[in-house]
């Protein structure tokens, strides 16, 4: 019985140790690494799709899944405006089908190889886990990112959001378009409820990412290097007069509206 429990205790204390050395507290283990080269993943998809007994049930199922292929395209952006050196999505889809993993590999198992023999440093990983319309006016997504080391299998950084984008509403309430959307829409070719979507992804990519450090080796940066890096939890909202509003989320709230239908 004795040993028995030994053996218990020492699993336990290998499993707490494990999750430490996966997981950074803070940013400093980031400026450690230095960070130069990101490969962003493709997005994992977990929405669930309607039953296509209609054409709108259809028109629905597809507008999450090219919000899914927007996200990819657009969340280069804020990594480059911060210096990073984003791999371009043809390039990544070519490495992931040499080194034969799929996301959730890419997630969990030893990527040391992206770095030793392609030179890159760290994987951006984005899910997208539900969508919702809570009201007539407002589209909704609950979106994880997580910045894995390739040198050291470590998240750099793990956030979760919920997001959403309210629409102004007519004395009919019928959800009105805003310049701003009229332009998204005209510049993209997207329906009014697509481009809502991608709007919002584009806008919850730009709050997290922006976050991170600047090209991480840069003396001027170090200050906050002892900024929390994981977990943390956000809702992020836009409202119709273009404003945004952003508040920290607990585990346990965004787990019980993320993640039940």
């Amino acid at each position: 019985m004795k040993r028995t429990l030994i053996l218990i205790a020492t699993t336990l204390m290998l499993l707490c140790s494990c999750k430490s050395e996966k997981r950074i507290a803070t940013y400093e283990d980031l400026y450690k690494e230095q960070p130069f080269v990101i490969m962003l993943a493709p997005p994992q998809d977990n929405a669930q799709r309607l039953l296509p007994k209609t054409t709108q049930d259809q028109v629905q199922n597809d507008e999450l899944t090219i919000a899914a292929q927007y996200v990819r395209q657009t969340a280069a952006k804020p990594l480059a405006d911060q210096g990073y050196y984003v791999l371009a999505p043809l390039v990544t889809d070519v490495l992931m089908d040499t080194i034969k993993m799929d996301y959730h590999q890419m997630a969990t198992f030893d990527i040391k190889s992206l770095s030793s023999q392609f030179g890159i440093d760290a994987v951006l990983l984005i899910t997208i886990h539900k969508w919702q319309e809570p009201e007539a006016n407002e589209v909704a997504a609950y979106v994880e990112y997580t910045l894995r080391s390739t040198k050291t299998g470590m998240e750099l950084m793990h956030t979760w959001v919920r997001g959403s984008k309210m629409q102004p509403l007519d004395a009919k309430g019928v959800p009105m378009e805003l310049s701003t959307d009229t332009e998204f829409i005209n510049r993209t070719g997207f329906s009014n409820r697509l481009a809502h979507r991608c709007m919002l992804l584009e806008a919850m990519s730009d709050f997290v990412l922006r976050s991170l450090p600047t090209s991480a080796g840069r003396w001027y940066f170090q200050h906050d290097q002892y900024v929390p890096a994981n977990p943390n939890y956000y809702a992020f909202t836009i409202y119709p007069d273009g404003s945004i509003e952003r508040s920290k989320l607990t585990e346990e709230s965004f787990g019980n509206e993320g993640f039940q239908n």
